[in-house]
């Protein structure tokens, strides 16, 4: 692997002062080369390192599965049971799986989309706070492991599970049982986003230039909310490449793909997404939160791993990962698709999810613009250009991060929006090779090309 490539790639991605990233390169249980780049804060000037912590967001998913997996190891529970059993309290009027909860196949209505109605601001949505709001849900989207939907809330019960299973919160089993016997010391779940962590990286929203605090408000954890560094990440990805220390047999259970009622095999696992890099299998997940964007891939041929962890928005994890993976490999980079010598026809018209009954109308603005009414709230994009000539979204209000590569336009989750189909290919989102990997957001594809 040509290493000293890495500092090639990410040299020139941030500018002086700004929010940055770090990224790791791992080999046989060992960080073969780490590098960083940007501010942890902008208002002090605190450079990244290979020790600055960050959110990961829904990367954290894998490590959570972990520890409902292990308990159901240790014969606590079964993957089976119905999440009812040990959340008496819900009303869902179906049983709903743990399996089901962790590979986003219960149909469970995302939270974020209902927390809006509660009046509760995402500061101070705590694990307590949103279980009752949970416990009001009765319905699911569609019957329990016949499709996929991507939602948070499955990963939030468990959370509870674990909890009400072992006496402890996440953290602590996580902390007792995965991170602990890993060396993994400096990784823990942010249960209290108000308390102070050392090395902290502050999040900033920087898509549209000038960088904005956007740090993670809420305590609820489980969905995401694990801070943790790429010198730790190390003893982690030794753990995918063989089951060290926790055990092959919780690593391949991790890695068994869901399966639905019809014998459709998905691409998600246990918070692991199965995926390809230049054509080889890859596992990877993605995480983004505020200001905070991440993505953990391994390839198990030849074995190695990337991680890239940021405090900002600019700058797209998953497409820097492959990058990076086909450096190392060898493999010429993905081909940016050339500028559009035509702007790009607008969809407009009114969109229906018959499954969750949400509505998106879309409209063509002036200039090129792309005009959106969601959940009754209009929202503008305009198109902008980047260094590369490929397009980015532009909303004309301030503070909402949004990014777009090639023909998909994406956006973070707004209350009542879930997409589950390519609107072009008419199939399940997991079994579209388009779909937006990206954790906590929602995506609208007016036709097939290169994800967010």
């Amino acid at each position: 692997m040509h290493l000293e490539l890495v500092e090639n790639e990410i040299s020139g991605l941030v500018k002086p002062g700004d929010p940055g990233l770090a990224v790791g390169v791992y080999a046989d249980g060992s960080a073969r080369r780490t590098a960083a780049t940007g501010a942890a804060c902008v208002e002090f000037g605190v450079p990244i390192d290979a020790r600055t912590r960050f959110d990961i967001a829904s990367a954290s998913k894998q490590f959570t599965a972990a520890c409902v997996v292990l308990l159901a190891r240790d014969g606590a529970l079964s993957l089976d049971d119905d999440v009812r059993t040990h959340v008496p309290e819900l009303a869902l009027d179906v049983p709903v799986t743990l399996r089901q909860c962790l590979q986003h196949t219960g149909g469970l209505p995302e939270w974020y989309a209902l927390q809006a109605l509660t009046g509760v601001p995402l500061a101070e949505m705590t694990e307590e706070r949103l279980l009752r709001m949970l416990s009001g849900i009765r319905a699911t989207t569609f019957p329990p492991g016949t499709d996929f939907s991507y939602s948070n809330t499955g990963y939030i019960l468990s959370a509870v599970v674990v909890s009400r299973v072992t006496g402890k919160s996440l953290a602590t089993f996580a902390r007792e049982r995965i991170f602990s016997p890993l060396g993994m010391d400096d990784s823990v779940f942010r249960d209290d986003a108000a308390a102070a962590l050392p090395r902290l990286a502050y999040g900033y929203a920087n898509a549209d230039g000038e960088p904005r605090r956007a740090d993670t408000q809420e305590s609820a954890v489980g969905d995401g909310g694990l801070a943790t560094s790429v010198s730790e990440l190390a003893a982690w990805f030794g753990f995918l490449a063989d089951g060290r220390v926790l055990g092959a047999d919780l690593r391949d259970a991790l890695l068994e793909r869901a399966v639905l009622a019809d014998g459709t095999v998905l691409p998600y696992a246990f918070g692991i997404y199965h995926t390809e890099v230049a054509g080889r299998p890859a596992y990877a997940h993605a995480g983004g939160m505020h200001g905070y964007l991440s993505n953990l891939l391994y390839l198990p041929d030849p074995g190695f791993g990337v991680a890239v962890l940021s405090n900002q928005t600019a700058i797209d994890p998953v497409k820097l990962t492959d990058r990076l993976a086909r450096v190392l490999l060898g493999e010429p980079p993905v081909a940016e698709p050339p500028p559009a010598a035509e702007p790009m026809p607008v969809p407009a018209g009114h969109w229906h999810d018959p499954a969750g009954d949400d509505t998106l109308t879309v409209g063509e603005g002036t200039d090129g613009a792309i005009e959106l009414v969601v959940g009754g709230v209009p929202v503008t994009f305009t198109p902008a250009r980047t260094a590369a000539g490929t397009a980015r979204a532009t909303r004309t209000e301030p503070g909402w991060p949004r990014r777009a590569t090639g023909c998909c336009w994406a956006a973070p989750r707004r209350p009542g929006v879930r997409w589950r189909t390519c609107r072009a290919t008419r199939r399940a989102r997991s079994r579209c090779r388009t779909a937006c990997t990206s954790a906590r957001s929602w995506a609208f594809w007016p036709r097939c090309g290169t994800a967010s």
